[in-house]
């Protein structure tokens, strides 16, 4: 696996890209986000990737240009041709991953009618980044806190977007994210499916809950770094994954109140501290980079 600095998930997606690069390149981050748009051409985007390749460095994943399973239905068509575009970019820049979050719940479908809905917007999308060799996963959403929002329940553990994926194509994979599996219930079944299938594994996301919350009580939006308590123990995760062969992008997704603090500091400063933090996890999993 290779450290990835997502500028998005740690409050940094409003430096340019070039500082962003700038300053994971410093850090020693081995890979970086491809940004918003995967560059204005095809020639750009291709440059790109030679860059990174002198820098010892690749991209993680490429960002949808929407929430896909959120937008209304007349916007979704435009969304999935502009997905395909910035798909074809990355692919030139060396990018060949993605994914999307699934929300886990629904204000205006029934469960079977939203699994259907999900179901026709799955296949859209993963036949348009199919055609440009991008891994398509999909990320669940485990807190009740989260899940309450809607009137009714819909997938929220992982292999319950294991099975959405599969209902289109084995090919499609998913993330792994620690603090949507401590709050869906931490079953160590659905870790060891994972362990068990790292190549549909697209990203690895760590982050830490709250000390303060049970794991019912936990704020999606409000989370702790790895290694600051022992609620999710992420060095044992990582080093799992280590052990079975991943070898993608792992990234940091703290939220609040992290996040409002690298928002605040110089991008070098923001990336240092979360390489530190992403290295201290390595170091202690006993994992080294790919």
């Amino acid at each position: 696996m290779y450290t990835n600095l997502n500028p998005r998930t740690i409050g940094m997606n409003h430096h340019p890209f070039p500082v962003l690069l700038e300053a994971a390149r410093q850090s020693g981050f081995r890979g970086i986000e491809v940004p918003a748009g995967a560059f204005e051409t095809d020639a750009a985007a291709a440059e790109a990737g030679r860059v990174l390749a002198d820098f010892g460095m690749r991209f993680g994943l490429i960002m949808a240009p929407a929430d896909m399973y959120r937008i209304p239905d007349e916007e979704f068509p435009g969304r999935v041709r502009e997905f395909g575009e910035w798909a074809h970019r990355a692919r030139l820049a060396g990018c060949r991953r993605a994914y999307n979050h699934i929300w886990p719940g629904s204000n205006v479908y029934s469960f079977s009618q939203n699994l259907d809905w999900h179901n026709r917007r799955l296949a859209a999308v993963y036949h348009v980044l199919r055609e440009e060799g991008i891994q398509y996963g999909l990320e669940f959403m485990g807190a009740k806190t989260v899940r309450d929002q809607f009137r009714y329940p819909f997938l929220h553990s992982l292999m319950g977007v294991v099975d959405l994926a599969e209902s289109v194509s084995p090919e499609i994979g998913f993330v792994f994210d620690t603090i949507h599996w401590y709050t869906s219930g931490s079953r160590p079944e659905d870790l060891h499916y994972a362990l068990r299938h790292v190549d549909r594994v697209v990203n690895l996301h760590l982050s830490n809950a709250d000390s303060t919350r049970s794991r019912e009580e936990q704020d999606d939006h409000q989370r702790a770094l790895p290694g600051t308590n022992d609620t999710i123990d992420c060095a044992a995760i990582v080093r799992a994954f280590g052990a079975a062969g991943y070898d993608g992008p792992v990234i940091l997704e703290p939220m609040s109140p992290t996040v409002d603090r690298y928002a605040g500091m110089t991008a070098l400063n923001a990336a240092r501290e979360a390489m530190d933090c992403l290295r201290a996890v390595m170091e202690q999993a006993g994992v080294e980079e790919t």
